[in-house]
């Protein structure tokens, strides 16, 4: 097995592209994984070896590909994060620590909808470079990742084999609930930690609530801990995809 691992421009975004098939090969699936805020466009780039290397089913099928968000933080202070939107983190400490969740779920945060267009248009490319269509496609991330990635289902209608939210969260709720309303549903592997100290439970709950009511075929997994995704979420992952 040769791991093969490149940057990439994609649509509007660059992108790390990792794969073990024969140069020249294409996938049968095709992996999406966006970070989440202030991390760099690698954050989670080392989940691409991890499920090669533990799957010979991964790497003879899947390829990884990581966008890097749109926003560069380092004039704000954080050089090498990247973000999909702005974000009030004032804002969202006070509303933990008021447990009022409601601002939280009713926003929509200014730069959504924009980042979103430019992930459905990464994805597409991403989509026609490996020869497939979205039913091949998984798609999620972490934090603003999976945030992300549920807006662009949404907005788009794409019906993804699986969506993968790793502690996001609901937002926009009126539209989002309209969007799945009306869309044909898919299935989602979601999980949350109770303790999360950034992200709040209670709201991530309400999302695996609306997309379940809304017919989504939902994998819901809380555990034990902060913001994060603990081992067994990433097994359940790597289960998932070697069906």
């Amino acid at each position: 097995m040769s791991l093969k691992s490149s940057r990439q421009q994609l649509g509007p975004l660059r992108c790390r592209v990792i794969d073990a098939l024969p140069i020249g090969g294409n996938p049968e699936r095709l992996v999406i994984l966006n970070h989440g805020f202030g991390a760099s466009g690698d954050d989670l780039a080392d989940f691409g070896p991890m499920l090669i290397e533990s799957s010979e089913e991964i790497a003879r099928t899947c390829r990884f590909v990581f966008p890097e968000a749109p926003i560069d933080l380092g004039p704000m202070g954080m050089p090498g994060g990247r973000a999909w939107w702005p974000i009030n983190m004032a804002r969202l400490a006070e509303m933990n620590e008021t447990q009022d969740f409601d601002p939280l779920t009713q926003l929509e945060p200014p730069g959504m909808k924009e980042a979103s267009r430019m992930l459905g248009e990464t994805i597409q490319a991403a989509l026609a470079a490996a020869g497939l269509d979205a039913s091949k496609l998984v798609l999620g991330g972490f934090s603003q990742g999976a945030m992300v990635s549920t807006c662009v289902t949404l907005t788009e209608r794409l019906n993804p084999l699986l969506l993968v939210l790793f502690s996001g969260t609901l937002l926009n709720r009126t539209e989002w609930q309209r969007l799945a309303n009306e869309h044909p549903g898919c299935d989602v592997l979601q999980s949350h930690g109770r303790q999360d100290p950034v992200l709040p439970f209670a709201p991530a709950v309400q999302l695996r609530d609306m997309l379940t009511e809304s017919g989504f075929k939902m994998e819901f997994i809380e555990f034990n801990g902060s913001h994060t995704i603990p081992m067994n979420v990433m097994q359940r992952l790597q289960a998932r995809l070697e069906k």
